[in-house]
């Protein structure tokens, strides 16, 4: 049986560069290498992703660019990505960013990991065979905060890229933020239970597209009770319950707030 090289081969060769290879694999199966092209950064590609079984039939490499002391991070997203179509057998969706409510490298804003086309064209995206034909592709995977994770799941990587100001502005992953937070709409739904005509919400959680109220009490058979919830306007339900304002201007994806009285205060608990 020929054994198909266009994957090996494209990674290999892509930017002109020959490739450093690391020592560790992925998951003991996917190699790990870098290459330093002229006119772009540093960049770290997985070979082997490719081999990966997924339900779609969709082969992919991955790559990262990265400043360079900061290999470590690409690596890290690599794995992330790799563990995700070993285990669920998908590719990354293009353009649809993965959030986790907590910064994944330490002492850094980076939550978020979005696949993108890369800035050399389908020259570097595009996996060729040798009969021409498109095997596969590699996607940029893009090392984001939670802000622009936001910013370009509302309005796209290309608009992202813009208001950072450059591609280069969105490789340091030690960076700030290089858009503004979106603060949650007033008019986004807001889902309580009846008990809070009576009882202060408990545990607020911003699920990325709605907060959801308790106040404690509920048992599971009352949630299971659709007519005892509610759906109220952020604006009402901040107006009732002034206290969760600082929560609800703040709150990320995937945080729920615990509040134990109507001081403001309040403590994150993380999904």
């Amino acid at each position: 049986m020929t054994v198909d090289q266009s994957f090996p081969a494209h990674v290999f060769d892509v930017l002109g560069v020959e490739p450093r290879v690391y020592d560790d694999l992925i998951g003991g199966a996917v190699r790990v290498i870098e290459k330093r092209p002229d006119g772009g950064p540093i960049t770290v590609m997985t070979s082997g992703a490719s081999l990966l079984p997924t339900d779609s039939g969709e082969r992919v490499e991955l790559a990262v660019e990265v400043l360079d002391g900061q290999q470590g991070a690409a690596r890290i997203a690599l794995s992330i990505v790799c563990d995700d179509i070993a285990t669920n057998r998908r590719v990354p969706p293009v353009g649809t960013p993965w959030r986790n409510s907590n910064p994944f490298l330490k002492d850094t804003l980076i939550s978020a990991i979005m696949a993108t086309s890369s800035r050399w064209g389908d020259t570097f995206d595009e996996v060729r065979g040798a009969d021409g034909a498109i095997a596969g592709h590699v996607r940029t995977l893009r090392l984001l905060t939670d802000a622009e994770a936001t910013y370009a799941t509302a309005n796209g990587w290309p608009a992202l890229v813009a208001a950072a100001g450059s591609v280069d502005a969105l490789l340091d992953v030690t960076r700030e933020d290089t858009v503004e937070r979106a603060p949650i709409a007033g008019n986004s739904p807001v889902f309580i239970t009846k008990l809070h005509a009576d009882h202060p919400p408990r545990w607020l959680t911003y699920t990325g597209n709605e907060l959801q109220s308790v106040t404690g009490l509920e048992s599971n058979e009352y949630m299971d009770d659709a007519a005892n919830l509610e759906v109220w306007s952020t604006d009402s339900y901040v107006k009732r319950f002034p206290w969760v304002a600082d929560f609800v201007r703040t709150a990320r994806a995937g945080q729920t707030a615990l509040f134990t009285d109507d001081s403001g205060a309040f403590t994150i608990e993380d999904d």
